[in-house]
């Protein structure tokens, strides 16, 4: 077996460990310590600068690699401002070090690269250096994206970010990872890997209100046409099988001038903390006589980001699989 086959092999099961862990601490705790992402990015950047040793890139793919870890701090450190000069530490002069090999290694791609023949590129045909460089150029601009995007809070945890960040370190390119195995030889375009495992993973979000609509209605808890509004993304539970693991509790009680009338929201009210106000709400609803109540939790997506390691694998690029049939 080459050692480039070792490499991937290492580093697909590395991930899956990693993601594992991170996955089960999201799950339990909804959130995944900085240092998690920190300590297993130091084994993947490794491996990363092993396997351009073995392959002898180019000097300015090394030193892009530091641009692509000073954006990698972002999450973790904020961005770092000029005018703060006189505040920064050592970790700030580290990563303004990291800024500046990474944009020599900018300015030596652009001046090494500058005739890049890109259909030659898109097939593959041009020179692995130049290859690698473009790789790289298009993981700095999926970066920007995921950075983007967490800014705009159209991804939601800080966690999410940093592991779609680490993946696009991890494989920049589907030439760092093993072919997927039932990968079929027409496919001539391909989403990079992390952008796929976002797409899997959301096809994986997917499959959770069937999934939860099937729950209830096996344990009897859909009745009427309201049930079905609920069922879908929330489970009913007894008051008292709602334990301490933070949840939204959906079931209120509105009370009217003689009766008091029990509703359920779609969605909880956007200043309740589902880590505070838990019990408080399991003895209100208690002291009114009601026995159950609808809970919906948090959809951890670092699970389905784990989850979408298998079909990635597996299958691909699914987008890549359906344009080659047109």
């Amino acid at each position: 077996m080459e050692i480039i086959s070792i490499i991937e092999i290492v580093r697909v099961s590395a991930l899956i460990i990693c993601m594992a862990i991170a996955a089960k601490s999201d799950y339990d705790n909804l959130m995944v310590p900085d240092n998690h992402w920190l300590k297993w990015s130091i084994l993947f950047v490794f491996l990363l600068f092993f396997e351009m040793i073995l392959i002898k890139t180019s000097i300015s793919n090394y030193y892009m690699i530091a641009a692509i870890l000073a954006m990698w701090s972002i999450p973790f450190f904020g961005t770092l401002h000029l005018k703060n000069i006189l505040k920064w530490k050592k970790v700030e002069f580290s990563i303004a070090f990291l800024y500046l090999i990474g944009f020599t290694g900018l300015v030596g791609g652009v001046i090494e690269n500058q005739n890049t023949d890109f259909i030659s590129l898109i097939l593959g045909e041009e020179s692995p250096e130049t290859i690698l460089w473009w790789t790289l150029i298009l993981s700095m601009l999926i970066i920007s994206l995921y950075l983007s995007a967490w800014r705009l809070k159209i991804i939601q945890g800080g966690a999410d970010v940093k592991a779609l960040i680490l993946l696009t370190i991890t494989f920049p390119s589907w030439n760092f990872l093993p072919e997927p195995l039932f990968l079929g030889e027409e496919v001539l375009f391909r989403l990079p890997p992390s952008l796929v495992m976002f797409v899997w993973a959301g096809l994986v979000f997917l499959l959770a209100p069937p999934v939860l609509i099937f729950y209830n209605y096996k344990r009897g808890n859909i009745s009427s046409r309201n049930d079905i509004i609920m069922a879908w993304h929330s489970v009913k539970l007894p008051i008292d099988e709602i334990g301490s693991k933070p949840v939204w509790i959906l079931t209120e009680i509105l009370e009217e001038k003689d009766k008091i009338r029990e509703i359920n929201r779609i969605l909880p009210k956007t200043n309740y903390s589902m880590f505070d106000e838990i019990e408080e709400k399991k003895n209100l609803l208690k002291s009114k006589g009601i026995e159950s109540a609808w809970v919906a939790s948090k959809h951890p997506f670092i699970v389905y980001l784990f989850l979408s390691i298998l079909p990635l694998l597996l299958i691909g690029d699914l987008f890549g699989i359906i344009a080659s049939y047109f």
